[in-house]
């Protein structure tokens, strides 16, 4: 039995170029042209033991899909109309010729579906495997900056790193490179700058003005070579870049500020820097450090229409839900939240502690603590119902074996939120609010 593919498949073959449309109706055209000259008496095949102009519509369906197909085969019925002088037109030839041309088309757009969908999980998973790698890279830099510079130097990267969060939060909407000027003092004091510069991309071009300057030295050539090419190869280069040995350049190091899915937000220019600081190790943390701050302004910036319905909500939690329904626009792809609640109980903060180290790797989590009801949101990527119920049974058994108990009687219980409904975050919402895990509220006289 076919399946019928759904209307986004329509949607997506209207939308093709329109030198496609004019092969789909040129084939045919050209198909006629040729039989007329073969056989004038004759130019459809009608007579002949097997109907040729009919693999023109085959073709064509089969690889641009239903609706190019059905517009070959009308321009076959126009012909027959223009050349066939009143003849009676023969249902069999140009039904079955339909039918087969819709058989093609509907197995043509099945697949571009599966098709589309495998690209967009593999999109999805190569974004999120990016993120993960950026994340640990930076771990280890720091875990090497803070033996390195634990007695010499007061404050972590890692407190560091917190600090440019929450400047970030606090001045979240303000342009596309907020706290400009923090972030370039920050990779001063880290990095050892002396002179730089940051710019902002904006509709494919660098602003001239920067938007942040360190050091003594504003004269900065926006059409420098260093910056031009930085910004064409999307990656971090050096007065060293062996392609660059021979151009005249009054920048040391020029690195493009992108995120995880290759947006460019940015560029940051250094001019000046001690001699021994410009190393391999130095170029890694600029080059990390400035990745993590084009990463954050895009995760907030994305992420903003979410926060505002939640703003207790962590960022990267909402950036990901946004992420995920935009797979599931695309792609057709499920992807769940499961919203664990935790009342009170003699156990309760051993419970809650052993289901959150219970969880999956991949999965992120957004923790409420400290409220009437205690709540555990997971956000599950490309899940399934089957796998949310096999998540959940884990943890039944989990609480069972670990204390004995039932989830009711361990206070534990779940609601699932689907991505695939536009109202999901709403429904979020007011699963919170009406477990009382969204604001602290006053404990009923019940429950004290």
């Amino acid at each position: 039995m076919l399946k019928l593919a759904n209307w986004q498949t329509y949607v997506t073959q209207a939308r093709l170029p329109w030198w496609h449309w004019a092969e789909a109706l040129g084939m045919p055209a050209l198909g006629l042209a040729i039989g007329l000259w073969l056989s004038p008496a004759d130019p459809f095949g009608v007579e002949a033991p097997f109907p040729w102009l009919w693999l023109i519509p085959l073709l064509v369906a089969l690889r641009y899909g239903m609706l190019p197909g059905l517009s070959a085969a009308a321009v076959l019925l126009l012909g027959w109309m223009l050349l066939a002088h009143n003849q009676p037109l023969p249902p069999a030839y140009f039904i079955g010729g339909l039918i087969m041309t819709m058989i093609a088309g509907e197995y043509s757009g099945i697949w571009r579906t599966r098709v589309r969908r495998v690209e967009e999980l593999n999109r999805y998973i190569d974004e999120r495997l990016d993120r993960l790698a950026r994340q640990h890279h930076l771990l280890r830099l720091s875990h090497e900056r803070l033996e390195q510079n634990l007695i010499s130097r007061p404050v972590t990267l890692r407190d560091a790193l917190a600090r440019l969060r929450e400047l970030l939060d606090a001045h979240r909407g303000e342009g596309n490179l907020p706290v400009a000027q923090s972030f370039l003092d920050f990779m001063a004091q880290f990095c050892q700058l002396e002179a730089a510069a940051l710019f902002e991309w904006r509709n494919g071009e660098l602003v001239r003005d920067p938007v942040a300057l360190i050091g003594s030295d504003h004269n900065y050539d926006t059409d420098d070579a260093l910056l031009v090419y930085a910004i064409s190869h999307r990656t971090l280069c050096h007065v060293q870049t062996d392609a660059l040995q021979t151009t005249e350049t009054g920048l040391l190091v020029a690195v493009p500020l992108r995120n995880s899915i290759g947006a460019q937000i940015g560029v940051l220019a250094i001019k000046h820097m001690p001699f021994f600081a410009l190393n391999d190790d130095t170029l890694q943390m600029i080059s990390v450090l400035s990745a993590y701050y084009a990463e954050q302004v895009s995760v907030r910036e994305l992420a903003a229409p979410l926060l505002e319905a939640l703003p207790d909500c962590p960022a990267s939690f909402a950036y990901e839900v946004f992420n995920l329904q935009r797979v599931r626009r695309e792609s057709g792809l499920t992807s769940s939240i499961v919203v664990q609640f935790f009342r009170h109980g003699a156990q309760q903060h051993d419970i809650f502690n052993t289901v959150l180290r219970a969880q999956r790797g991949l999965d992120q989590t957004w923790v409420l603590q400290d409220r009437p009801t205690r709540a555990l949101i997971t956000l599950m990527p490309l899940s399934t119902a089957r796998v949310i119920e096999g998540y959940v049974a884990r943890i039944e058994t989990l609480l069972q074996e670990r204390f004995g108990k039932s989830p009711h009687q361990a206070g534990f219980s779940y609601h699932c939120v689907e991505l695939t409904k536009a109202d999901a975050w709403i429904q979020l919402q007011g699963l919170l609010r009406e477990n009382r895990a969204l604001a602290p509220l006053e404990a009923d006289k019940a429950e004290a």
